[in-house]
């Protein structure tokens, strides 16, 4: 597969077995940031009874494709191109399930808040909005790893960093996303479970 990450490999199970609990027959899930498509061939290919839609900005589409067109199972689509800082407010779909892995600290704090926002209205009645990745409690990071993980994507993008759990919980209110679930997951990472009602 090209664009394989060993960190994509190690934390697809755990997530997965997460994410199952949430997954119904018949749900349509919608990944923001696909990278190079482990999760959503794996994952996929695990639960055959959902629609994967897997998504990722420009640049990245020509690979994701790629391994999906490769790898990917029926039920999985071929990727959409899906930029946070340019959503169109004319796009309208409906999806049971959004899901991203490793991109609220990526990307900058404007388009987390795009993401939540997005997600809110994309999302069906009772539908999930599960986010994985480090986060801080109380302005407090739960590893010395993680500060020094966050000290690493600040000193490549200033407006990237590790984010905090009581900020994303409250963009999710306002989007009308209830949390119900924060699950810990292995190597200091979280798995954020909100629920639109």
């Amino acid at each position: 597969m090209q664009g394989f990450s060993p960190a994509a490999d190690n934390n697809k199970s755990p997530i997965l077995s997460i994410l199952s609990n949430y997954l119904r027959d018949a749900d349509r899930l919608f990944e923001i940031g696909s990278g190079s498509g482990q999760h959503a061939i794996y994952m996929a290919a695990s639960v055959p009874t959902i629609r994967w839609q897997p998504s990722d900005c420009a640049s990245v589409l020509p690979l994701l494709t790629n391994n999906i067109e490769t790898y990917g199972t029926p039920n999985l689509s071929l990727p959409r191109e899906f930029d946070l800082a340019s959503l169109s407010k004319s796009e309208k779909i409906e999806v049971d399930c959004v899901y991203a892995a490793n991109v609220m600290h990526i990307v900058s704090e404007s388009l987390c808040e795009n993401l939540i926002r997005w997600a809110g209205s994309a999302l069906s009645q009772n539908g999930y909005l599960i986010l994985y990745g480090p986060f801080t409690y109380n302005g407090q990071f739960t590893t010395r790893s993680n500060q020094d993980f966050d000290v690493w994507l600040k000193s490549r993008d200033p407006k990237s960093g590790v984010r905090s759990y009581e900020w994303v919980t409250a963009l999710a209110a306002a989007a009308k996303l209830n949390l119900i679930n924060d699950h810990v997951m292995p190597a200091n990472n979280q798995c954020l479970v909100y629920q639109r009602t």
